[in-house]
């Protein structure tokens, strides 16, 4: 969230390397060994046998040809089918009580477990050093020297060790002076046609990725102020829930949840929310999305959180992807905010690393990534244009660039895709909406009216836009939309009379200029709602 009182998407989990790893932060200062007493939650990735079986069906889900077309499963038949088998997850339970390593949850999808131990069992069991660092801030967290190897009795079920070693970073305050109101938002991004069909979230979830507490006074005081109907987000505890009551952090929630409600004000919230850190200090975003697709309610996921890609721990990203991946096989789409440092994600950790960085798990293939835009209206608030969101002077901009971790998947193709920059590898972001502070989103915080924006406003908007299409379409018996990143790029790709896409051609996101058809800054733009809603409708019922 970028605002009148916190910046860059909210909190962004940049987790330390070990010393002399490439992109170590040099704001950490190492103090010592950790107490072997001390306890520390963390997460055994389990290894997926059926993993190649799972990549053939997750491009099948999407590919009209193939005959698993839209045939999306549940979190237990995702285990039972791409999963260890229960004998093997009964052995490996038995195994980490004898070596003194508690399980304290578990997903029907059998893509982790969660686990307890203390530090001088990690280090025996992982051979690792834990150790106590302190960053700038004078946070002080624990992270081993080196990354955790599995040992051989437990290899054959655990494919690695995640959440061993994490920081946070609360970002910088940043000002802006005009907001986009409920009514200006829906009017500038054609949202108005679907309410005047009575399409407004009538029967949709809407599942917000949170680890910090939500204020429901002050989602009454947006609701009367704009004349919403009254919300309250049904609040989901993971891992006994947000603790978090930074005022910073409360409206980085509260943006989430009113953003997504002035856009589809009868849709159902559900606020996923979690420590922001174990005892570890390690992020539990694949904990999160893992409840959420267990629990099968919602089918659209807003996440303005997350990290440098190149500082994150392979075992984290693991662990977030197979969480993502079994999102995916039920039909749940992900959003997630791009970042709002640029083309230099990894400044969310350092403000002196100046390498082209994209951020996690934004790069994830799916993941449906957001960016940000700079939105003009006209002085009766009708769509005037946009650029890509660029201030250079803030070291702001909307996220986007190339992941370092994930090929571009086959369906990331279209007019603008393949160009000079394109190496084979992920490009983000995939989408785009408003996320200049200076042409910000009104928000109700702390008691009062204020003034945000970031990809954290923009992530939100497009994860409600896209339970309004869902809405339409099912009125049209067309069908579940399933993860959309597929489809918006094949609809992107289609000439039309009239686009689903507002076409960012001008700006840059201080390096990455916008261009026609997709861009490095914006994607393929931004929506026109009610078009999508139309196009996606027919798309299905082809």
């Amino acid at each position: 969230m970028l605002g009148a009182l916190i910046a860059a998407g909210a909190w962004w989990f940049a987790r330390p390397l070990a010393p002399g790893d490439q992109g170590h932060r040099t704001d950490t200062v190492l103090l010592g060994a950790t107490d072997p007493r001390t306890t520390i939650d963390f997460t055994l990735v389990l290894r997926l046998p059926g993993q190649s079986n799972l990549t053939r069906f997750l491009n099948e889900l999407t590919d009209p040809a193939a005959p698993d077309y839209r045939h999306f499963i549940g979190a237990a038949a995702f285990g039972e089918r791409f999963g260890v088998s229960r004998s093997v997850l009964t052995h490996l339970t038995a195994q980490l009580g004898r070596e003194g390593i508690q399980v304290t949850d578990s997903y029907p999808q059998r893509t982790a477990l969660d686990v307890r131990a203390s530090a001088g069992t990690i280090d025996r069991v992982f051979a690792v050093h834990m150790m106590d660092w302190r960053t700038a801030g004078r946070k002080v967290f624990h992270a081993p020297l080196s990354a955790a190897t599995v040992p051989g009795n437990l290899g054959r079920a655990v494919g690695a060790v995640a959440g061993l070693d994490g920081t946070t970073l609360v970002t910088d305050d940043s000002a802006a002076i005009q907001g986009l109101t409920p009514a200006s938002a829906r009017s500038v991004y054609e949202v108005d046609p679907l309410s005047a069909q009575n399409v407004t979230g009538q029967g949709e979830d809407i599942a917000v990725v949170e680890f910090a507490q939500f204020d429901q006074s002050d989602l009454d005081g947006f609701d009367q102020q704009f004349n919403l109907p009254d919300v309250t987000p049904r609040d989901i505890a993971v891992d006994g829930g947000a603790t978090d009551n930074n005022p910073a952090s409360v409206a980085e929630a509260n943006l989430d949840l009113e953003v997504a409600h002035e856009i589809a004000p009868d849709a159902a919230l559900l606020d996923y929310n979690a420590p922001q850190a174990t005892s570890s200090g390690a992020d539990t975003f694949g904990a999160v999305i893992d409840r959420i697709t267990a629990d099968g309610q919602a089918r659209f996921v807003s996440d303005s959180w997350g990290s440098c890609e190149a500082e994150t721990p392979r075992a984290d990203i693991q662990r977030d992807e197979q969480a993502l991946e079994a999102a995916a096989a039920r039909g749940i789409s992900v959003f997630v905010a791009a970042g709002d440092t640029g083309a230099y994600t990894c400044q969310e950790a350092s403000d002196t690393n100046h390498s082209l960085s994209v951020s996690w798990p934004s790069s994830s293939p799916f993941a449906v990534s957001v960016g940000g835009t700079s939105l003009a209206v006209t002085t009766t608030g009708a769509y005037s244009g946009e650029t890509a969101w660029d201030d250079t002077l803030e070291q702001i901009g909307g996220g986007g660039g190339l992941s370092v971790e994930y090929s571009r998947p086959t369906w990331q193709a279209g007019p603008g895709v393949a160009n000079s920059f394109s190496t084979g590898m992920r490009q983000l972001p995939d989408v785009a909406a408003a996320a200049d502070p200076w042409s910000g989103w009104d928000t109700y915080t702390g008691g009062a009216m204020t003034v945000a924006g970031g990809t954290s406003a923009a992530t939100p908007f497009w994860t409600a836009s896209m339970a309004l299409v869902a809405e339409y379409a099912g009125d049209r018996r067309a069908g579940q939309l399933g993860f959309v990143d597929p489809m918006l790029y094949a609809i992107a790709a289609r000439p039309q009379q009239v686009p689903a896409f507002h076409d960012v051609t001008m700006g840059a996101n201080r390096y990455y200029p916008a261009s026609r058809g997709w861009d490095f800054a914006t994607g393929l733009g931004s929506p026109q709602v009610a078009n999508l809603a139309r196009d996606v409708a027919a798309y299905l019922k082809r």
